[in-house]
């Protein structure tokens, strides 16, 4: 059942990540690839839809290609208000800083309210750049933009030799992987590629490390990394990041001429203002209809939101961020139609690694589902046009159509 045309529903959707635009994408049941035109798509929509957030949208995963020169900012980086203009949503240029009324009424860092009928929460995460001192002014990150990716690039490209560090922690206050990992295993590799590429990887030691690998760690992402010469500093963490490398907690001092490090993550920090139920990492608590306990029309996916009773390998990325928001978008128009929520999502972690001259599908789901029904190798260096096919055909969307 649909909302009423008459009165259309007020939704608010916070964010422009992949989360909310997924859930957008899905809320209007918006056919992909059929360019209709906004009259018809608003006749079809029945609700009055305001974004707030970012106006550039960041494909995220294809960060660590900068390293190789294989994408720039420019590729990467999509200016939604066509693409919104385009569907007739409202569009504001503001983040939320407090949310009041039992979900009903948004504030914004601009000190401006805005009511709503329903709610929906795809803000992102806020890394913990202060869990170690030094981490904002020594270390660089793919989890930052583009932006601090090329400033790392722009510094590799000036050394001739050195040693390199890449690693990550994750937000062990929470069951599931809080933290960027995937990414930084990508960039370990392709970093060894462009090395390689440039004639110097000879001169260079690249070190992986992470508290939160166990020593010795095997698996197929531990060889690929092996199988490159990339040292493996499983267990190790710093107590703090300083000018020329790093320091341990015994106070040894190990030399890095370039690190790039991912924090721990949590929740946005709106989350505390607002009194919203949190996990114990400071995740925006919700249930496997994307529901924010206790808040009636408030729904929330993506790197804000926490998992309920996920598996521990369960991750924080786009494709899990995709699942979320379609069965969030599902259960919001069951809701405003009068029905109970009954859509739950899937615990997913599915990606391409991407390596240069090689690529790895990593994948495991809860109910043991292959991708793509096995119709692509698991290890071959054509997914490496699978993956590219995935990222144009999600930014010509958003771009043209």
């Amino acid at each position: 059942m649909r909302p009423s045309a008459r009165v259309p529903s007020r939704i608010t959707i916070a964010g422009s990540g992949f989360a909310s635009l997924f859930f957008l994408i899905y809320l209007l049941e918006d056919p992909p690839f059929l360019p209709l035109p906004g009259p018809v798509r608003r006749i079809r929509s029945c609700l009055d839809i305001t974004l707030i957030g970012p106006h550039e949208f960041v494909y995220f995963p294809a960060i660590p290609e900068f390293l190789i020169g294989a994408r720039t900012p420019r590729d990467i980086v999509v200016d939604i208000r066509p693409f919104l203009r385009r569907r007739g949503i409202r569009f504001l240029e503001d983040r939320i800083a407090n949310i009041t009324d039992g979900g009903r009424t948004v504030v914004t860092a601009q000190n401006i309210s805005y009511a709503n009928d329903a709610l929906f929460l795809g803000t992102g995460p806020t890394f913990r750049k202060d869990a170690i001192p030094g981490t904002r002014e020594f270390t660089y990150s793919p989890c930052y933009g583009p932006d601090d990716m090329v400033r790392f690039a722009t510094h590799l490209d000036s050394l001739t030799e050195g040693v390199i560090y890449i690693g990550f922690a994750i937000n062990k206050d929470d069951d599931f992987v809080a933290g960027r990992t995937g990414p930084l295993y990508e960039c370990a590799c392709l970093l060894d590629f462009a090395l390689r590429r440039r004639g110097v990887r000879q001169n260079f030691e690249i070190h992986f490390f992470s508290p939160h690998r166990a020593v010795g760690e095997k698996g197929a992402l531990t060889d690929r990394l092996v199988e490159r010469g990339i040292i493996m500093d499983d267990g190790y963490g710093p107590a703090t990041f300083v000018a020329g490398g790093m320091t341990d907690h015994d106070g040894h001092f190990r030399r890095a001429d370039a690190i790039l490090y991912s924090p721990p993550m949590t929740g946005p920090l709106y989350a505390s203002t607002a009194a919203l139920p949190r996990t114990p990492g400071g995740h925006i608590a919700v249930d496997r209809y994307g529901q924010v306990p206790g808040l009636t029309r408030v729904l929330a996916a993506g790197d804000c939101a926490g998992h309920e009773a996920s598996p521990p390998w369960v991750p924080h990325q786009a494709h899990m961020a995709k699942l979320r928001a379609k069965a969030a978008a599902a259960n919001l128009r069951q809701i405003l139609g009068g029905a109970s929520p009954s859509h739950r999502y899937r615990h997913e972690l599915s990606c391409i690694l991407d390596m240069a001259d090689d690529a790895l599908w990593m994948h495991r789901s809860e109910d043991g589902r292959p991708p793509f029904h096995n119709l692509f190798p698991r290890r071959s260096r054509r997914l490496i046009s699978v993956k590219s096919t995935f990222e144009k055909a999600f930014l010509l969307y958003l771009r043209r159509l």
